[in-house]
């Protein structure tokens, strides 16, 4: 008889909790709905309640990484109520740090395996979400009169992938090459991560400021 073990009825978050696992330590092509449903204790085909195939668990990860994204900018408008530049940099950090530490979720989010036209309503969502947690970071540095008073989407999606090109060094194990370099033994890796960023993020900053 099958084993089914929904886990308090949380199944699908256990499979989307271990699917992130799964894809982190093999990259997409290792994940198995099977093997998934074996780590949790279910049989094999419970997985498919939720998921009709693998593409759609990817999905789901994909989906579960925006949300996050779109509430650790949410916190940080409270966190740095009165900066929105100490906001963007955070928000910058988050997504540099997924890359460097999670390069695979980093390249499913990000990385086109997903084709836009393909993606399901719920990703969608998600990723338009964490899209305008991003326009009201921006939307918040124009109240204060600190950012450029221009189409704050504009501003979104010039800054989104000014990160998005940082976080790829990051995932791709160029700013990796740099730490070595630059790398001496009193200092933390983190702390040189953040200097680095720091100095790549003020360059950009300048113009999103208007200053020349």
């Amino acid at each position: 008889m099958e084993q089914v073990n929904y886990h308090h009825g949380d199944l699908r978050n256990s499979l989307v909790s271990v699917g992130i696992n799964m894809l982190n330590d093999r990259g997409v092509a290792g994940i198995s709905l099977r093997e998934i449903a074996r780590n949790i204790g279910v049989g094999h085909n419970a997985p498919y309640r939720h998921f009709r195939n693998k593409q759609q668990l990817l999905e789901a990860i994909a989906e579960d990484g925006f949300r996050r994204l779109k509430a650790r900018n949410m916190r940080l408008e409270l966190e740095f109520s009165g900066d929105p530049e100490g906001q963007l940099f955070e928000s910058t950090m988050h997504v540099v740090g997924m890359a460097a530490e999670q390069p695979n979720l980093f390249q499913l989010m990000f990385g086109g395996h997903i084709q836009l036209e393909e993606r399901g309503a719920g990703l969608k969502l998600a990723s338009d979400e964490a899209m305008q947690s991003l326009v009201s970071i921006i939307c918040n540095g124009q109240q204060k009169k600190i950012f450029i008073q221009d189409d704050p989407l504009v501003l979104a999606l010039s800054t989104m992938s000014m990160i998005q090109g940082i976080a790829l060094m990051a995932s791709s194990g160029k700013l990796k090459a740099q730490f070595q370099v630059h790398m001496t033994p009193s200092v933390e890796h983190q702390t040189l991560l953040r200097s680095m960023i720091l100095q790549l993020f003020d360059v950009f900053l300048r113009g999103l400021k208007g200053q020349s």
